[in-house]
């Protein structure tokens, strides 16, 4: 892999005469995606497990926020939400490949928490400006938002600097094959919010004709195993 020059995304016919295809990815986000280390993460191997399938080869653009995706001209995303609403204005969104489930994890094996309301003697780790923030505050839970993405949330808990943290099952399963045991709570259940959704295949700039064949892939991974055993890698059981 190499770091994508600028360019225009593209469908999957200008994908194919060009001979490779460009993702976009986050490079210090595991177990999502990473640039320095191996493994490089889930989304980079799925990312290669396409460009395969597709005989071309994969190069990554490496972005720390959406908004430089226009800047490099990638041509997908191996990991967005996939909402009801269904395509953004700059996006198609494939058939899911994986249900995001946000859960609330502690250190302390002993704790029992039923409901928020157990929540109050702690300080949970959460993303800013999120449902399970909003919340936690209207419940006057004490929240630290200077922890804004799940590795630094959890590392936070680990060393801890908070009691608990609101993170998605992929972080923490990551975490628990690497780091240590997690006692997990189901978020929805203890928040009363919705925050599960579905994940899924990014393309920007393309078509229809090139997502249906994105979910061919997607399907035939599904069916070969290969999409388990990627994401198996990672604590995803």
């Amino acid at each position: 892999m190499v770091i994508s020059p600028v360019s225009f995304a593209q469908a999957l016919s200008e994908i194919r005469a060009n001979g490779e295809i460009n993702l976009c990815a986050h490079p210090e986000q595991m177990p999502f995606s990473r640039r320095a280390e191996k493994p490089e993460g889930f989304q980079i191997d799925i990312a290669r497990a396409i460009a395969e399938k597709l005989d071309v080869s994969l190069n990554v653009s490496w972005i720390f926020s959406k908004r430089q995706a226009k800047k490099v001209g990638c041509d997908f995303y191996a990991g967005v939400a996939r909402l009801k609403e269904g395509d953004s204005k700059y996006l198609l969104i494939s058939d899911p490949y994986l249900r995001l489930e946000f859960i609330l994890v502690t250190l302390n094996q002993g704790i029992v928490i039923n409901d928020i309301a157990d929540l109050k003697p702690l300080v949970v780790g959460v993303s800013p400006g999120s449902i399970a923030s909003g919340a936690l505050i209207q419940n006057h839970i004490s929240i630290a938002v200077r922890f804004p993405d799940e590795a630094s949330r959890l590392q936070a808990l680990a060393d801890g600097l908070i009691d608990a943290a609101v993170v998605t099952n992929v972080s923490a399963g990551w975490f628990q094959e690497n780091q240590g045991k997690l006692q997990v709570f189901d978020a929805e259940k203890i928040l009363h919010a919705d925050l599960n959704y579905d994940y899924a295949l990014g393309l920007r700039k393309s078509d229809e004709d090139s997502r249906s064949e994105f979910n061919q892939i997607l399907a035939g991974m599904k069916d070969d195993g290969s999409l388990s055993e990627i994401l198996n890698r990672y604590g995803l059981k």
